[in-house]
C-alpha cells in the first residue's frame, strides 16, 4: 500500500470545548459517521448537550457493552443435521445477512469495529460454506471487537471457519502447511516483511498444527496429538517446543513494536485518513496500545476523543464504503426501513464491491479509492434510489419532515436546500454556486414568484418531492461519498 502523509497536525491532546474551537453539530455528525452510522436528529441535539469527552466515553462504553447477537437455531449445525442441504443452508445464509444488518444499523461502534477486525482476520463463506461456522466467527468478532487483540488472534486461529480458509486443518506434522502462519504474520500481525523471515514462516507453521480433529462440515475442528509437531522449533531466534497459544504469546513479546505500529496505523487508516499522521501520532497510540496489554478500548478512546480526530484536516477524508453509503442515509434521514426490504440492500452492497462474509482476498477490501469507479459509482446512486423510493411508497411525508427536522427556515428555499444539503455531506460545499445550483433543484417546478412573495412554504404539497429532487442531486455530489 502506498504510504502517503496526512495534513492534520493536531496532537491527541483531548479535545476541548472552547469559544474559539466549539463542540458543534459538524463535529458531533463527524463523530458518529465514523464510530457508528449516524444518528436522528433528536439523537444528535442531545449529544450537543454533553461533554464533549464525557459523550465519547460513554458511546464506546456503551457499545462495548452490547449484548452479543442471538444464536439462531441453526448456530451448532453440522452437514448431518440438514434435510435438504443447500436449500437451508442458502435460507440460513440469508437470514444471518438480516442480522447482521440490523446489527450494523442498531450497534454503532460496535458494528464498525466488528466490520473492521472481518475485514483484518478475513474469511470467506464461499471456501468453508457451513453457516454455523459463519455464526461462530461472527460471535468471535462481536465477542473480541472492543476487547483484547492479542485474546482475539489466539481465538481466531482456532476458530473453524479460519483453519478451512488458510488451510489449518491441512496443517499436520507429517505435512507442515504454511497459509496460516504466513497471513499470521503478515496480514494478521506484523505486516508485510516486517522483522521476519521465511524460516519464521516454517517454523511457525509446525507451532500451529493439530487441528486436524474434522468429521463434518460445520463440526467443530478439534485438536488432536498425534498430528501435532511435538518438536523444538526455533522463531525469532528463540528455540522451544512451540505450540499454538507459545507461538502467539512469543510473537508478541518479541515483535510488541511491529504489531503495535501496523494495527495502530490500520485503525487510523480506517477510522480517519487513509494518508497516515506524522510517526510521533503513531508512536504515542502504539505505547497505548502495549501500555494496556493490547486492549483495544484504550487505543481508540485516546484517537476519538483528541484535537487530531476533531481537525478540520480530519474531515472528508474517508471514502464511504457501500455499507455507509446506504445505512448511514437510512439513520440520517431517520427512516425505519422495512425488514422485509434488507436483503435487497445486501444484494446491493454486494454488486458494489462489499459481499459480508466475502471479501475479495485474505487482505480484505482495500477501500478508499477501490471502492469508486464508473460502475460503483451509478450503482451507489441506483442504490441510494431505491431506498428512497422504497419509503417514498410507505410516507411521502418522511421526506418533508427531513426539511422540517434539519432546516431553521419554513419559507426560504436557500437556507432549507443548503440545511438539507449539509446535513448529508461531512463538510460545506466548496463554493456558493455549489449551493445555488442546489437550491435550483430543490425549488423545482413551484413558479418564482411564489418564492419571492413568501406564499411557499415547507407545508405546501410539493415539498415531499422537492424534497426528492434534492436528494438526488445530494447523492450525486462528490461529497456525499464521503465521511
Amino acid at each position: 500500500m502506498e504510504t502517503l502523509t496526512s495534513c492534520n497536525t493536531a496532537s491527541l491532546t483531548v479535545y476541548m470545548d472552547t469559544l474559539a474551537n466549539p463542540w458543534d453539530m459538524v463535529k458531533v455528525r463527524h463523530l458518529l459517521r465514523r464510530l457508528g452510522y449516524g444518528l436522528d436528529q433528536a439523537q444528535e441535539a442531545m449529544a450537543l448537550t454533553q461533554v464533549p469527552d464525557v459523550f465519547i466515553e460513554n458511546y464506546i462504553n456503551t457499545a462495548a457493552n452490547y449484548a452479543l447477537s442471538p444464536a439462531p437455531s441453526w448456530a451448532f449445525w453440522s452437514a448431518s443435521d440438514y434435510t435438504n442441504l443447500n436449500t437451508e443452508r442458502t435460507a440460513q445464509i440469508q437470514e444471518w445477512y438480516t442480522q447482521v444488518f440490523n446489527d450494523t444499523v442498531n450497534l454503532n461502534f460496535r458494528a464498525r469495529m466488528t466490520l473492521f477486525w472481518h475485514n483484518h482476520f478475513v474469511t470467506r463463506i464461499e471456501d468453508y460454506q457451513a453457516p454455523s461456522w459463519m455464526y461462530q466467527y461472527y460471535n468471535l468478532l462481536q465477542t473480541h471487537a472492543l476487547g483484547n487483540f492479542k485474546t482475539l488472534t489466539k481465538e481466531m486461529g482456532k476458530n473453524e471457519s479460519m483453519l478451512v480458509f488458510l488451510n489449518g486443518v491441512l496443517n499436520n506434522r507429517f505435512s507442515p502447511n504454511e497459509n496460516y502462519a504466513r497471513e499470521l504474520l503478515e496480514l494478521f500481525t506484523l505486516g508485510e516483511n516486517n522483522n521476519y523471515a521465511q524460516t519464521d514462516v516454517v517454523e511457525a507453521a509446525r507451532a500451529l498444527t493439530g487441528y486436524n480433529n474434522f468429521t463434518e462440515l460445520g463440526a467443530p475442528i478439534a485438536f488432536q496429538g498425534s498430528t501435532f509437531d511435538n518438536t523444538p522449533k526455533t522463531i525469532f531466534g528463540a528455540t522451544a517446543n512451540y505450540n499454538h497459544d507459545s507461538l502467539i504469546d512469543h510473537l508478541f513479546a518479541v515483535r510488541a513494536n511491529e504489531i503495535s505500529d501496523f494495527i495502530v496505523k490500520k485503525i487510523y487508516r480506517a477510522f480517519i485518513s487513509p494518508e497516515l499522521p506524522t510517526q510521533n501520532i503513531i508512536d504515542q497510540l502504539a505505547q497505548t496500545f502495549r501500555n494496556a496489554n493490547w486492549e483495544i478500548l484504550p487505543v481508540v478512546k485516546q484517537l476519538f476523543k483528541s484535537e487530531h480526530f476533531f481537525d478540520p484536516e480530519a474531515r472528508a477524508t474517508v471514502i464511504k464504503d457501500p455499507l455507509d453509503c446506504l445505512v448511514l442515509f437510512i439513520k440520517e434521514a431517520n427512516f425505519n426501513f422495512p425488514q422485509a426490504n434488507l436483503n435487497t440492500l445486501f444484494y446491493f452492497t454486494s454488486v458494489l464491491g462489499q459481499r459480508y462474509f466475502n471479501p475479495i482476498d485474505v487482505a480484505g477490501w482495500q477501500g478508499d479509492r477501490d471502492w469508486v469507479n464508473s460502475s460503483t459509482i451509478t450503482g451507489r446512486w441506483q442504490a441510494q434510489e431505491y431506498i428512497m423510493w422504497t419509503m417514498w411508497n410507505i410516507d411521502q411525508e418522511l421526506f418533508r419532515n427531513i426539511a422540517l427536522d434539519n432546516s431553521t427556515s419554513l419559507n426560504d428555499p436557500a437556507v432549507i436546500s443548503r440545511d438539507i444539503v449539509d446535513r448529508f455531506v461531512p463538510r460545506s460545499l466548496y463554493t456558493a454556486s455549489d449551493y445555488t445550483l442546489a437550491t435550483t433543484v430543490f425549488k423545482g417546478d413551484v413558479p418564482e414568484n411564489y418564492y419571492t412573495t413568501m406564499q411557499w412554504n415547507l407545508n405546501w404539497g410539493s415539498v415531499p418531492f422537492q424534497v426528492i429532487l434534492l436528494l438526488q442531486h445530494i447523492f450525486r455530489m462528490p461529497e456525499f461519498q464521503l465521511k
